[in-house]
């Protein structure tokens, strides 16, 4: 009860700003939370199939849903909406529970960003102010710090690509960081066979496909490698 009457307040003051209440589905198509989650998100949310065997899941997280409602109802312009209720999803901690309340506002389809986005904060702050609580965070989670970290390393355009592309496939992303770590990508020894490969594809048809990605795209990509290569990390490892 205690819970309630907390998230009952914040969202008040949450309206009382100006942002409206949408009610958001309980099951969404699971293709959609995975190719914006990543896979590896695939194994903490409740799937099943339907009748005509299209797979869906019982909603893993309502920021999540309130997005694709946007999205999938072409709204246009900018949006302030706010929800609640329930998100079901398993947990790597068995003790977590797995279904979890959760309260939301979004200022969806933004022009202008840095206001916006201080409007989120003054929102949540002034929802905060009007509680009572003996001590509290306010985190902020904004991809943009990551990239805007990566556009500044001194490594080449494809590998800040990749890791911004890559940021939410935590295995791989992680493996991206042992590549680059240990230079494994720039040894001399395969670099000579890479090289053995891309002359001998150069002479086949361009057309053909391998692993999924055709020909032509492998040597664009490795044409684009030997342009712009990686130099091998001589400085010290921070840990």
């Amino acid at each position: 009860m205690k819970s309630k009457n907390l998230s009952e307040k914040i969202l008040r003051s949450v309206k009382s700003k100006g942002f409206k209440y949408i009610e958001l589905p309980s099951v969404v198509e699971t293709n959609h939370i995975v190719q914006r989650s990543g896979e590896n998100f695939r194994k903490f949310i409740f799937s099943f199939s339907d009748q005509n065997g299209n797979e869906l899941c019982l909603r893993p997280d309502l920021t999540i849903v309130s997005c694709l409602r946007y999205l999938e109802n072409n709204f246009k312009g900018k949006e302030k909406i706010f929800y609640s209720g329930q998100a079901y999803r398993k947990s790597q901690n068995k003790k977590d529970s797995i279904i979890r309340d959760q309260i939301g506002f979004e200022i969806i389809g933004s022009k202008n960003e840095k206001i916006d986005d201080k409007e989120i904060i003054n929102t949540s702050l002034n929802s905060l102010t009007k509680l009572k609580y003996s001590s509290g965070k306010l985190t902020l989670g904004n991809v943009e710090i990551f990239n805007l970290l990566i556009s500044k390393l001194d490594i080449p355009k494809r590998w800040k690509l990749r890791l911004c592309r890559h940021f939410w496939r935590e295995d791989y992303f992680n493996d991206l960081l042992k590549r680059l770590e240990t230079n494994s990508d720039v040894d001399p020894t395969i670099v000579e066979i890479d090289k053995k490969r891309y002359l001998k594809m150069l002479k086949e048809d361009k057309s053909s496909i391998i692993a999924g990605r055709s020909i032509e795209e492998i040597l664009i990509r490795f044409d684009n490698k030997i342009k712009d290569p990686r130099r091998a990390s001589k400085g010290k490892k921070c840990i």
